[in-house]
This record gives C-alpha cells, sequence and structure tokens, in this order.
C-alpha cells in the first residue's frame, strides 16, 4: 500500500511539472471515477471521492493520457498523435482492450432492461390483437384512442398526471380506471412501454458511442500499456510496438516520462 502511495504521489507531482492541477478524493469528478479538465489554458485533472486506493493509479494514467491527447490534438478525434497509420486489426485490438477493461455489469443491466420491455410490448400487443387484428404497432390506434377519455387519454403520452388534485399513473391504471377494458388498459401501457424502451435505446447509443471515442480508447489502452505492459502485448501487439517506437524515439516525451516513473517503482 505504501508503494503504491508513493507512486501516486511521484506521479502526480510530475503532472503538476506539466501544469496540471491534481485533486484527488476533493470532488465529484462530475459524476465520473475520474475527469481531465481544460479551461482557459489551464488544465485539472479529478479523481472523485471514495475511490479505493488501488484503483487510483490506473484513472489517473487514463485522465493523463487525456491531457496528452489534448495536447498533441485539441479535437480529439483522431490518434493519428500516437498511432502513425491506424489499420482495422489496430482498432480491434483496441476495441479488446476496452472489453477488458469495462466491468461487464456496467452495460448488463441496460440490456436486461431492453429485453424485459421487448416482452412486455410483445405480450401488450398480443392482447390488443385480441379483439382488434387489424392494429399496427407502427402507427397510432384510432379505434382505441378515440374510446380514452379525459384524465386517462393523458396517459398515452405522460405516464403521470395530475387532474385537478389528483395524480394517476401507469402503474394504477386498474385502480384508478376500473371501467376500462382490456385492450384498452394493454394500448395505455403499450405507450409507456415503448417510451421507456426509447429511453433505454438512447441510453445504449449513448454508451456505444462514450465507448467508441478515439480519446476514450486510447486511454483505456493506456492503463493497460503502462500498468500491465504484458497483457496490452497479449491484447494489442500491433498497437504495442507502435507506442513502444514512438517512446522510445522520445516523439511523445510526456508518455516517455510517465513510463520512466512508473518503471523506477
Amino acid at each position: 500500500m505504501a508503494c503504491q502511495r508513493n507512486r501516486i504521489s511521484e506521479i502526480t507531482s510530475y503532472f503538476k511539472t506539466l501544469g496540471i492541477d491534481v485533486n484527488i478524493g476533493k470532488t465529484k469528478a462530475r459524476g465520473n471515477r475520474g475527469i481531465f479538465l481544460c479551461s482557459k489554458g489551464k488544465y485539472r485533472i479529478d479523481i472523485a471521492k471514495d475511490i479505493p486506493q488501488d484503483k487510483i493509479l490506473p484513472i489517473l494514467v487514463h485522465e493523463f493520457a487525456h491531457f496528452v491527447h489534448y495536447c498533441y490534438d485539441s479535437q480529439m478525434k483522431t490518434l493519428d498523435f500516437i498511432f502513425d497509420d491506424l489499420q482495422d486489426r489496430n482498432m480491434e485490438e483496441l476495441i479488446n482492450v476496452t472489453v477488458d477493461r469495462i466491468p461487464k455489469s456496467s452495460a448488463a443491466d441496460l440490456y436486461n432492461m431492453k429485453e424485459s420491455l421487448e416482452i412486455n410490448i410483445k405480450d401488450l400487443v398480443s392482447i390488443i390483437k385480441a379483439s382488434h387484428p387489424d392494429f399496427k404497432l407502427s402507427s397510432p390506434y384510432k379505434n382505441i384512442e378515440k374510446t380514452l377519455k379525459t384524465p386517462e387519454k393523458y396517459l398515452l403520452k405522460y405516464d403521470k398526471i395530475l387532474f385537478f388534485g389528483r395524480t394517476y399513473t401507469t402503474e394504477s391504471l386498474t385502480k384508478d380506471f376500473p371501467n376500462l377494458t382490456e385492450e384498452q388498459k394493454a394500448y395505455i401501457l403499450l405507450k409507456s412501454k415503448r417510451r421507456a424502451l426509447a429511453r433505454i435505446n438512447s441510453r445504449i447509443s449513448k454508451l456505444n458511442k462514450y465507448y467508441n471515442k478515439p480519446s476514450e480508447l486510447f486511454a483505456r489502452f493506456s492503463e493497460v500499456y503502462f500498468l500491465e505492459p504484458d497483457k496490452a502485448n497479449r491484447l494489442a501487439p500491433g498497437l504495442f510496438n507502435k507506442i513502444n517506437k514512438k517512446l522510445n524515439s522520445n516523439k511523445i516525451p510526456e508518455l516517455a516520462n510517465l513510463e520512466k516513473i512508473l518503471n523506477q517503482q
């Protein structure tokens, strides 16, 4: 543990020589485990509160990789500054590293929710089609919508409404509207489930976009390269050789110096 603290201390001291303020356990890091910030020419790396001691070093390396990326490419849209002539197989290696670094549970819950909602939607469609065989999921079904009155019709657009001081929700349809038919309830719930599915799909899309950003791919690779080089060579041999050549020629001195500090321990 003392060795770990020493490494963190040496690295943060090095970061400060580059003009980076480092805050460990002082902020919430904007809801992240760590974050790199640049504002008006000033740089900062924050490590969130309650991060275990053994997790701090990988996060520091990760956020420092963002700093280096920003220094050489302020748009952070490509990896040309570090990986010349990036081939398809190299991109596969970056993805291999990402798959290795990201806990499987981080996306599992979203996909489980998506699967559950899709099953719910399929069941609700079956209930509606039992009495309305011409029903189509792709368009509003006026034959049911026109039978709904106020306030239940507002639940076609919202999961929860306030009407004359009383709260109604899609979760309490049977209690709040005992006279609704099964197909009416199913139609209202179908609208609700489809809204929920759209939100889940949006979150999955944003997650995939985040995971595949060049800056994030490089930062995750940097974690493995600097802290678990044998694993980096196994998962991404092509990239391992590319970055070795860059650092050995001192073309990226910020990273070369980081490697020297880590190798001293």
